[in-house]
């Protein structure tokens, strides 16, 4: 009849719609699934190199809340002596902050290479950043060039949480004055700081998706609380001591989805 006609074509209609929206939904799983692999490649996830010198120990990790973020971080020689390290945050999350991170990690790694004072990396960068940004992404930074022969460590910060100093009697915020997040406005100056590091003392760079990953009950998990959970990292090597921190942060926010990427760079100066 002609209804069993009509629901037939109604039928093979749905059933063409749901194929296609199916085969669709599996080919972005399937590109997000090589965006994951792509981003990963692009971060050092093996410090071994590192650790053999014999001025530092160092480490770091990304857990992303989608697929791909926009966090990152860097680590990577200058010279024999110079050991340059940051951390970094993109506005926005999964591709488009993870295709922005990708230019924003090569512009300031490019910039550093050259032995660039850090706060004219900055500077460079954020010029760079802000031409076509026209989806106004920005980036928050805080980059540190270690001299391993000395322990100084100059450093600069784009609008970044301030890193968490570790020493022998001591565990203090870094209290410089941040400079304007990166992308948001042209030529803009940086300043360039200095602080010297003892052999023992540990720098934790973090992004705020650590303090301010709430539990089920909205509640922060704070920076208070990562200070006190960092000092219990005195004893532990430091991959056991970022490794501590992931884990509380886990166990406080419990069964609440994880709404922003965590990431954390511990490095620790050993001296000559």
């Amino acid at each position: 009849s002609r209804n069993r006609k009509i629901y037939g074509s109604f039928m093979n209609m749905l059933y063409t719609k749901t194929t296609k929206l199916v085969t669709e939904q599996e080919r972005i799983k399937s590109e997000l699934s090589i965006a994951t692999k792509i981003q990963a490649d692009c971060l050092e996830n093996d410090f071994t190199a590192f650790n053999r010198l014999t001025a530092v120990n160092l480490t770091a990790h990304m857990k992303p809340a989608k697929e791909v973020g926009g966090d990152f971080y860097d680590v990577f020689m200058i010279d024999q002596d110079h050991l340059c390290f940051l951390i970094a945050d993109v506005s926005g999350k999964g591709v488009p902050a993870a295709l922005f991170m990708v230019i924003a990690k090569t512009i300031i790694k490019n910039h550093a290479s050259m032995g660039t004072p850090v706060n004219e990396v900055f500077e460079r960068t954020n010029n760079q950043l802000c031409e076509g940004n026209k989806e106004g992404f920005f980036v928050t930074a805080w980059l540190g060039i270690l001299n391993m022969q000395t322990g100084t460590l100059e450093y600069a910060n784009a609008g970044h949480n301030p890193p968490i100093i570790m020493r022998k009697d001591s565990c203090e915020w870094n209290d410089c004055v941040p400079g304007l997040v990166l992308a948001a406005m042209e030529d803009m100056p940086y300043t360039k700081y200095e602080m010297q590091l003892e052999p023992g003392d540990r720098i934790l760079l973090y992004t705020d998706g650590v303090p301010e990953s709430i539990n089920t009950e909205t509640q922060a998990y704070g920076e208070e609380r990562l200070m006190e959970e960092y000092e219990h990292t005195r004893s532990l090597t430091v991959e056991e001591g970022v490794r501590y921190i992931q884990q509380s942060v886990d166990v406080f926010a419990g069964e609440e989805e994880q709404f922003d990427d965590i990431t954390m760079l511990l490095l620790e100066y050993k001296g000559i």
